[in-house]
This record gives structure tokens, C-alpha cells and sequence, in this order.
């Protein structure tokens, strides 16, 4: 049997609740027992914090060294393109000075040169000899 007092709390949960409902439930607190660290574990965790801080120690180190080098590839891609201006420049110049109209306008303006005239013309190449024999010519050529 349950006492009196148990039976009247019944009753007031009833009431509360309903019969179809169950009457609410009290937690017990049970304490639970104090974890007890020991020595050995109190060494792995500075150990373990310890390889913690040397892994972001070199996680920023590695950052640096990387963010360093960033730099380094910027500055050159920089002059790199610097240089490629001056190289096109240069380009630019060159095909203006070797156009021929500059080149034919500077030769008659500065230098004072003229055309030739038909009979001063020279041309370089082959000399155009007359063969009469054509037979001798290749026996010539074969035993020479």
C-alpha cells in the first residue's frame, strides 16, 4: 500500500492532468561521482597542447612564407610587365625607322642621294655567257 501522503499527491496529479494522463514524473538529482585526473593524464594534455601550439605555430609560419612569396611572384610579374612595355616600344620603333618612305625621304633629304640613271645600274648574278656548242660545253663540264 502506499501511504497517505503518496496517495494525496496521486490525487492532486489526477486532478491536474486528467485520468487518462500519467501524472508528471520527479527527477531524483543523483550526484554523479567527481572525474579524478590523474598524473598521467594531466601530462597528456600539456602534451597534447603543447603539439597544438607547435602545429599553429608552423600552420602561421608556413602562412608567412607563403604570403612572402606571393609578393615576390607580384613584384616580378610587375617588372615583367614593365619590361614588356619597353620591348614593345622598341617594336613599334623599329618598324617605324625600317619603313622604307622614312628610309628613301632620310637618304634624299640628309644624305643628298639621287636614282640612278638606266646606265649606272649594275646588277649582280650570274653572267649570261653564249653557248655555240652545246656538246662541248657539257663534255667540258663533265670532266672538269
Amino acid at each position: 500500500m502506499i501511504p497517505a501522503e503518496q496517495w494525496y499527491e496521486y490525487q492532486e496529479s489526477y486532478k491536474k492532468y486528467g485520468f487518462d494522463m500519467k501524472p508528471r514524473e520527479t527527477k531524483v538529482n543523483k550526484q554523479k561521482p567527481k572525474a579524478v585526473i590523474s598524473a598521467k593524464d594531466k601530462t597528456r594534455l600539456i602534451m597534447l597542447i603543447v603539439f597544438l601550439g607547435t602545429l599553429c605555430i608552423g600552420i602561421i609560419v608556413s602562412t608567412a612564407y607563403a604570403a612572402k612569396l606571393q609578393y615576390d611572384i607580384n613584384t616580378i610579374l610587375n617588372e615583367n610587365n614593365i619590361l614588356q612595355g619597353e620591348i614593345d616600344n622598341l617594336n613599334v620603333a623599329i618598324k617605324k625607322e625600317s619603313n622604307i618612305a622614312i628610309i628613301e625621304e632620310k637618304a634624299t633629304s640628309e644624305l643628298g642621294m639621287i636614282y640612278p640613271q638606266g646606265s649606272q645600274i649594275v646588277r649582280l648574278g650570274e653572267k649570261k655567257v653564249e653557248v655555240s656548242d652545246f656538246a662541248m660545253t657539257l663534255k667540258e663540264q663533265a670532266y672538269n
